[in-house]
């Protein structure tokens, strides 16, 4: 129980140490409410036995029943001998309980230094020196499990610290639950999503019973991206509940980024927290480098140790490539999509999420957003003022295949994208007297002579030369993806025996992307390269990979309808940037990858 600030605490950690044995005599000493997550999860089948450490077998003692017809022994030496192992049993667990009792004592009297810096532990070990999930008791004596950062620990953690927090913290909640429960020897495993965890303490409150080291303010962390405050901070306060999105990923891929990141944004709105973004590990760079300021946080961020993965119902939560199926999985599905609805109308509250984090934050950097804007004028002005019709096609190729399974080790004919976006020619042009569109085109003309463009963004610059595409425009020339012939024609080959320029030939793929502008002899080096420390001119190229995709988007989101294969992020994507309303309810975005529907969350 605590009674003062250096009150006696009771904790365990959540730790994974393959090289640990313990033996049953060693754990038999033990406090069974105070065991490590290791002893704890009834995962583990060579652990299970440790969960209830019992006292040491009786021995086996004699029959009373005569066996075969024999008279039992009636020696004095036989019954020295039974009088003395019992005896003996009894004294072994008279001195176990008393032992016991003696170690629970000894837990319940740990207790740390006023500096903070070493916690005493069970068994006279420390607080975890890395940051793991915990389990202390409160002022009531009642277990609960909370979060432990040690303060040199910087922000954002590894990814696989994030991980190995939410799986912990999954482990000690359920074992709590069914210590709980254990009359009904049943816990559920998963909570629902918005499901108030009555196990877990916030840091903030651990803290402030005094049942862990308080943290000190560190400030703003230095990878959090500047909001539209431009740094204002003064007589501001901590904000009292926040969601900060990691730009990681381990795909190299633009598009999940920016899905994550919306989805994020309009999670935090949802739930009323504040939104933080932090581009420390992001492979494409700088979040300035691509977009404006997201908008203003109005408070401070939190101290870097309240941040954390899990739960959700933290005060403080942490969103990740390496969390994001904790943050968005099946739980976050259940929740939010709609029950009554079938199909894509399901969908419809994940896609509002989205749309709110893309009208946020998806607002382009300087001469970028010029360029957009004043492309988007060109391309799409005369064919509206003309009452025509702009179609936008997106196609992904490279490390991305169809969902379809006729075609999931190729990529979708071209014909398929021609063809689609014809149907959108005939549907709301040459039947614009039907129902779906009773549109009045000038005088003179008949639908044949509409004005109408097709608006072409892909990440293989061989699609822009292919036949089928021979009538399409590209969606931006700002920035161009080149094939190793188009760059050989202009610069010229030094030597005819030894390839030294490397094109786009087939699109997009992640080791290509990760090896830019750096030295790799084959395939293999790709992952012994540094992620944290990429060269200045390689970074240099990756933004205007990632500078050419978002205004491929920005482009062909404009349009009025737009044909794509579902499998690409960038599909999706351009979904959000339509709207609801247009790209669903009235059908103008369509995908032409299988018989499937839009969806904001696919694994």
């Amino acid at each position: 129980m605590l009674n003062n600030t250096t009150s006696k605490i009771l904790k365990m950690h959540a730790r994974r140490n393959p090289d640990l044995h313990v033996s049953s005599a060693a754990y038999s000493q033990l406090s069974p409410s105070v065991t490590s997550a290791t002893f704890l999860s009834p995962t583990v089948a060579s652990r299970r036995g440790l969960l209830s450490p019992s006292p040491p077998p009786s021995p086996s003692l004699p029959s009373l029943v005569p066996r075969h017809g024999k008279k039992p022994s009636t020696s004095g030496h036989s019954r020295l001998v039974k009088r003395f192992l019992i005896g003996f049993s009894l004294v072994t667990i008279l001195v176990w309980v008393i032992v016991r009792q003696i170690y629970a004592h000894q837990a319940q009297n740990a207790q740390f230094d006023d500096d903070g810096e070493e916690w005493e532990m069970v068994g006279g070990s420390l607080l975890p020196e890395e940051p793991s999930a915990v389990v202390v008791q409160d002022l009531k004596g009642k277990s609960k499990w909370t979060v432990s950062i040690p303060p040199t620990f910087d922000f954002p953690l590894a990814p696989s610290q994030y991980q190995e927090i939410c799986h912990q913290s999954m482990e000690l909640s359920k074992q709590l639950r069914q210590e709980a429960n254990a009359a009904n020897s049943f816990a559920k495993r998963m909570l629902n999503y918005y499901t108030k965890d009555q196990y877990y303490m916030d840091i903030q409150d651990a803290e402030e019973q005094a049942l862990l080291p308080p943290s000190k303010a560190g400030g703003r962390p230095k990878g959090f991206v500047e909001d539209a405050s431009h740094g204002a901070t003064t007589g501001l306060k901590v904000c009292d509940k926040s969601l900060t999105y990691v730009m990681e990923t381990d795909d190299a891929g633009f598009g999940n980024t920016l899905l994550r990141m919306w989805m994020s944004y309009g999670l935090a709105q949802k739930e009323n927290r504040t939104f933080f973004v932090d581009d420390t590990r992001w492979p494409y760079g700088k979040y300035s480098t691509y977009f404006q300021p997201p908008p203003a946080a109005g408070c401070l961020p939190p101290s870097k140790a309240h941040m954390v993965p899990c739960p959700h119902n933290a005060r403080h939560i942490v969103v990740s490539g390496a969390t994001v199926r904790q943050t968005f999985g099946h739980a976050f599905t259940e929740e939010y999509e709609d029950p009554r609805k079938m199909r894509v109308q399901r969908q419809h509250n994940i896609f509002g999420l989205l749309r709110t984090g893309y009208e946020a934050l998806f607002k382009l950097q300087g001469e970028d957003a010029k360029y957009v804007e004043e492309r988007v004028e060109s391309l799409y002005t005369p064919v509206r003022e003309h009452k025509g019709i702009s179609i936008g096609i997106h196609v992904r190729h490279g490390d991305k295949h169809p969902m379809e399974f006729q075609f999931s080790k190729d990529y979708l004919p071209l014909d398929r994208y021609i063809d689609a976006a014809r149907d959108f020619y005939i549907e709301r042009v040459e039947n614009a007297g039907g129902k779906k569109d009773k549109r009045t085109l000038p005088e003179g003309l008949s639908p044949r002579h509409t004005s109408a463009k097709m608006i072409l963004a892909s990440d293989d610059p061989e699609v822009y030369d292919a036949r089928e595409m021979g009538h399409t425009l590209r969606a931006q020339d700002r920035i161009v993806l080149a094939t190793k012939k188009t760059l050989e024609a202009a610069q010229g080959k030094k030597n005819p025996w030894i390839d030294e320029i490397t094109g786009w030939e087939g699109g997009f793929y992640r080791d290509v992307f990760l090896s830019l502008g750096q030295s790799v002899g084959n395939a293999d080096d790709v992952t012994k390269l540094d992620s944290d420390k990429v060269p200045e001119a390689a970074m240099g190229l990756r933004e205007l990979v990632g500078r050419a995709y978002i205004m491929d988007l920005a482009v062909v989101g404009q349009a009025d309808t737009v044909v794509c294969g579902m499998s690409a992020v960038g599909c999706r994507i351009l979904a959000i940037m339509m709207g609801w309303d247009k790209a669903i309810d009235q059908g103008s975005w369509r995908n032409i990858d299988g018989d499937f529907d839009w969806k904001g969350i696919i694994w």
